[in-house]
This record gives structure tokens, C-alpha cells and sequence, in this order.
């Protein structure tokens, strides 16, 4: 890492950015819990850094992510300015800021799971477009079950605002829905790339 300038980069660009949005959140003790998903994110990407380093595009999606999602942690995800924008583009009355994070999550997300699978399994190009969306889909519903776990046990008088469910019975639904849609985009994207690579490397 020390040698990486441009991961480095990415590294002190996002803590400034979290820090900045560190004070003084619309509610701290949301705040707190939004980030207990960015701190193990980090420690996980840090305690495993000298086994398997992503590439630095990899680290540069995830570390969107997670700024989207310190964001949404800042406003407790009902009250950015992005959602003004929203609601005139979907004419919706509802928040819709953390639809678009759920969505972000398959579309910045799925590459690095993509990667991951590549460097660790033999897995053709179709089986590992398949099964990083089917593994979207699957930490997209187990984080659904870590919001419902953490409302009920660590903060039950803030249950309401940490889900963010804003009456909508199929929220969970809805957030599943679109982190696969984000990361069936992600894919096809990645496919295509891939293909526009291949025709490069093969006419050169």
C-alpha cells in the first residue's frame, strides 16, 4: 500500500469526506449505527489487504459506496438534498434516497464481488456474472435482516427511522429489488467491456 499513490488517494479523499460528514449528524445515535456497516467494511478490507489486494478501480467503487452511504448516515437517509431532486424526477412524495443507495450497492459493488469470485474460484465468465448477482441479491436480504436485528435489539426507540421503511409495506422488497437490478446493470456493463477488451487484444 505504500507504494500504491493512487489508492492512497482514494483512501485520504474519502476520510476527509467522512469526517466532513461526521459532524453534526441529523441524529447521532442513527448516525452510529448507519456506520457500524462502513467501520466493518473497513476492517475487513484492511485485515485482508496482504492476502488479496483488489485492483485500485475496485477500491474506488467501493469507496463511492460507502461515501453514498456515510451520506445517507449524515441525513439519516431522509433528508438529503438529493432527494428533492428525486422526488421531482419519480414524482414521488417519498424519500427515495435510500432506494438509490440499495440500488448503488449491486451497481458499485458487484465488480468487486465479481473479482473476488474470479481470483478465488474457476468459474467461467457466465457463471461469475451469475452468481456475484446472486450473491447481491442474498447480502442484500441478509442486510435487511441486520436492520431488523439492530432496530429490535440495539435500538428499539429509533427502529423506525434506522429502517426506513417511510409505510411502505414492500420496503425490504423494494431494496432487494433494486440492488439486483443495479448489479444485473453492472454486469452487463462488465460483459461488455470485457468483449470490447477481448476485440482490442485480439485485432491488435
Amino acid at each position: 500500500m505504500k507504494e500504491n499513490r493512487v489508492l492512497q488517494g482514494i483512501i485520504l479523499i474519502w476520510l476527509v469526506l467522512w469526517g466532513w460528514l461526521a459532524i453534526s449528524p441529523y441524529s447521532r445515535g442513527d448516525w452510529i449505527l448507519e456506520n457500524l456497516l462502513i467501520w466493518a467494511a473497513l476492517a475487513g478490507l484492511v485485515s485482508t489487504y496482504r492476502v488479496f489486494a483488489f485492483t485500485n478501480g475496485t477500491y474506488g467503487l467501493l469507496a463511492v459506496f460507502l461515501l453514498l452511504h456515510s451520506i445517507g448516515a449524515h441525513y439519516s437517509y431522509n433528508g438529503t438534498e438529493i432527494d428533492r431532486w428525486l422526488g421531482v424526477v419519480f414524482s414521488s412524495k417519498r424519500d427515495n434516497y435510500d432506494r438509490l443507495v440499495h440500488f448503488s450497492f449491486g451497481l458499485l459493488c458487484a465488480y468487486p464481488i465479481r473479482e473476488g469470485l474470479q481470483a478465488w474460484t474457476r468459474l467461467g465468465r457466465g457463471w461469475l456474472s451469475t452468481m456475484t448477482c446472486v450473491i447481491v441479491l442474498a447480502m442484500g436480504a441478509f442486510y435487511e435482516l441486520i436492520e431488523m436485528w439492530v432496530a429490535l435489539i440495539v435500538a428499539p426507540d429509533i427502529g423506525t427511522l434506522f429502517v426506513g421503511a417511510q409505510g411502505d409495506p414492500w420496503d425490504a422488497q423494494h431494496d432487494m429489488e433494486l440492488a439486483l437490478y443495479g448489479a444485473i446493470v453492472a454486469m452487463c456493463v462488465t460483459a461488455l467491456w470485457k468483449r470490447k477488451l477481448w476485440k482490442i487484444t485480439l485485432y491488435r
